[in-house]
């Protein structure tokens, strides 16, 4: 299929025009004209008209050896939009948006794109009022493109940004209802947890993100300490977060990550033969996995972090019928587990 410049250059020809005359005519450089009959680039949607009327031919005829001018018309508006993640100009990415809107009624990807850039500029407006409005037109345009966009990633954005708009202004009831009524919106399961999350209030609120914050910080500490080939460095980076999250001490089912720190901590000493440390590291093991035995019925954190938390021992996650403790004791006999030479070094540990 040729190309645009392909056809300018048949008609320049044919009017024995050179590119300097064809450049003077359009007042561009030669040089651009030059690239645009080899391909490297293409004439600004703004020349099109010009150039036809130049050489007397319709607009139909000037692309009818190469891509429709539809097609040419949306690969410039997207390299323009494109061009202004580089400059930074929002207001120019703000003109280009509208400008597709209007070129291409009811395309759903451009009419996204124009509220969020609508959104991203109007959180920059000092007068209330004035932001006000700009929000209602954002929510306007998201509820438009959820209502009538077929495409899960553009429904997607529109759902998270009226969710924000909504809870903005205080209206956390719908803005509940935009995050629930589209479940099948191309969205992960975690980001659709964070939009619920903030749609409540108060210590609802309070409550579901403390359960996240720890629940996310328990599956980093089981990565960082899962096996028994963890560095020393991460065992100690994984106590040192779990003391950042209860300062005070009071552990609860974190006993349990302790527990294993402890006893990884207590293998590495018994394969250098340093028996003292070992013993040390595994007393704090016993006592940490007696501390989590203890926890019975419903408890919660007293961690500033998580002292929204109510926790029942019965919603626990059972692998197993033995307690902590009976799971210590049972390693002293299994060397390939805690390789020990004597058991007489550690006979109280396991009383």
């Amino acid at each position: 299929m040729k190309h645009i410049g392909e056809k300018i250059k048949e008609l320049r020809r044919k009017n024995d025009m050179t590119q300097e005359e064809l450049a003077e005519n359009l007042g561009v450089t030669y040089q651009t004209v030059s690239k645009w009959e080899t391909g490297v680039t293409s004439p600004d949607l703004s020349l099109i008209i010009p150039i036809a009327r130049l050489f007397k031919v319709t607009i139909d005829e000037l692309f009818g050896f190469c891509e429709s001018a539809e097609e040419l018309m949306r690969e410039e508006l997207k390299k323009r939009y494109e061009d202004t993640f580089k400059t930074g100009d929002i207001d120019v990415r703000l003109a280009v948006c509208e400008e597709a809107v209007k070129a291409y009624p009811g395309d759903m990807e451009w009419l996204n794109n124009l509220a969020w850039v609508k959104w991203c500029n109007a959180v920059s407006i000092p007068d209330d009022a004035e932001f006000e409005s700009e929000r209602e037109k954002v929510i306007k345009l998201s509820r438009r493109i959820i209502e009538n966009c077929d495409d899960n990633d553009i429904k997607g954005s529109a759902v998270v940004r009226i969710v924000g708009c909504l809870n903005g202004k205080g209206s956390h009831d719908e803005a509940m209802r935009y995050a629930e009524l589209y479940p099948d919106v191309n969205i992960s399961a975690d980001e659709k947890e964070r939009l619920l999350i903030s749609c409540m209030t108060g210590e609802e609120q309070t409550a579901k993100k403390q359960r996240r914050i720890w629940e996310k910080a328990e599956e980093l500490i089981a990565c960082m300490i899962h096996g028994n080939t963890a560095p020393e460095e991460v065992l100690l980076s994984a106590e040192k977060i779990i003391d950042a999250l209860i300062p005070d001490g009071n552990y609860l089912d974190f006993h349990h990550d302790l527990y294993m720190i402890a006893l990884s901590r207590a293998r590495k000493e018994i394969q250098t033969g340093n028996i003292d440390a070992a013993t040390a590291f595994l007393k704090k093991a016993r006592e940490h996995a007696v501390s989590y035995d203890a926890i019975q019925g419903e408890y919660a954190f007293t961690s500033p972090v998580f002292d929204h938390i109510k926790i029942n021992t019965d919603d626990r996650c059972i692998t197993g019928t033995t307690t902590a403790l009976e799971d210590f004791r049972a390693l002293f006999d299994f060397p390939q587990y805690l390789p020990i030479k004597s058991h007489r070094d550690f006979a109280e540990l396991i009383k």
